[in-house]
């Protein structure tokens, strides 16, 4: 398989208080549940089954702003923040990234001044000549003292910011890497390897794909030309339908969560398990669990136990978003044994 390394074509395309109650809510984890969307593998060996096991519980609410792509962590201190896309209705107003902070996942969090506002200050080489304000789905990872942000400004520009202090982000940016349609960071560490993950239009053995593509860095500076870690083959495409891909590590190996815009009617996020981080399995419709009604996810854990959270979305780009305001949620996400009925039957 032949994929190019440079993407830079111009398509024109943009793109409740009370901890939780533990009634189960399986959203779709049957083979075949969605119809055309079913999974064309079946269990992969080794894999466990991710099962969302609780109610949604509420912990970000803007009434007059709409909420998208984000990021969730939690400090040194032990504070959980949530930043991510803001706007007021359409794609133009998404100039700055909200920015709220809690105690808990089960206790609603407090919204902060919104970060980033007007154009950023370049530090050091290279530097772009995209000069657009929006910013587009940051993601947070902590290292050597600092903090770590990777966020986008369309098409495909991606920016770097670092601070000791996660109340305190500076409009100060270096350029991570461009490329036409690269968008939704999400960063983790395997030894003394960062894995980058992003989601854009590849060109795979001379036909444009939706990939998520995989980047490789020791330090977070210098990173690796963009390798597709997996290519969706079910169609051709300079804009890739995939988005707000999610990798999460566990002892088993590691599972990739990606909203798929394929399927829009539920928001349907699709599930990939490997046991390396660098290669997912790839095809038409090849992953090999589903989650129902959730957009841009994230996988986060709190005192040994996994959460999710989703996002409201935007009405351009998530129809199932509400037409006005935004909100996050959380509900805890459990890994349970293939065969074990839990996923059919409901009991956690």
């Amino acid at each position: 398989m032949t994929h190019s390394q440079t993407h830079r074509r111009q398509s024109g395309h943009d793109q409740p208080s009370q901890c939780f109650l533990y009634a189960v809510v399986v959203l779709c984890l049957a083979h075949g549940s969605i119809g055309s969307a079913s999974s064309a593998v079946g269990q992969p060996s080794g894999a466990m089954v991710p099962t969302i096991a609780s109610d949604w519980f509420r912990i970000v609410e803007y009434p007059q702003n709409h909420l998208n792509d984000f990021c969730l962590f939690r400090d040194q201190s032990g504070l959980w923040h949530a930043i991510g896309i803001m706007g007021t209705g359409d794609a133009k107003s998404e100039l700055s990234l909200f920015h709220s902070t809690g105690q808990s996942l089960c206790r609603q969090f407090t919204n902060r001044q919104p970060l980033f506002e007007g154009l950023p200050a370049w530090i050091g080489q290279p530097r772009s000549s995209n000069t657009s304000l929006r910013k587009h789905a940051p993601f947070v990872i902590y290292h050597k003292g600092e903090y770590h942000m990777f966020y986008r400004r369309p098409n495909g520009t991606n920016l770097h910011v670092r601070t000791r202090d996660p109340l305190r982000w500076p409009n100060r940016v270096e350029l991570a890497f461009e490329e036409q349609d690269a968008r939704d960071s999400c960063v983790i560490r395997v030894d003394e390897m960062f894995y980058h993950y992003s989601c854009q239009a590849m060109e795979i053995d001379g036909l444009w794909r939706s990939c998520v593509a995989v980047r490789t860095s020791r330090d977070l500076r210098d990173w690796s030309d963009a390798e597709p870690a997996h290519i969706d083959t079910s169609h051709v495409t300079d804009h890739s339908r995939m988005e707000s891909p999610f990798v999460a590590k566990r002892p088993e190996g590691y599972y990739l969560f990606v909203r798929n815009r394929m399927f829009d009617d539920p928001s349907l996020t699709t599930v990939y398990f490997s046991q390396t981080p660098g290669r997912f399995p790839s095809g038409n419709n090849a992953w090999f669990t589903e989650l129902k009604d959730v957009h841009a996810p994230e996988i986060v854990q709190e005192q040994g136990r996994y959460f999710i959270a989703r996002v409201s979305g935007a009405r351009h780009a998530n129809r199932q978003a509400p037409e006005q305001g935004g909100w996050v949620e959380v509900a805890e996400l459990v890994f349970r044994s293939p065969g074990s009925g839990a996923e059919q039957d409901g009991q956690p």
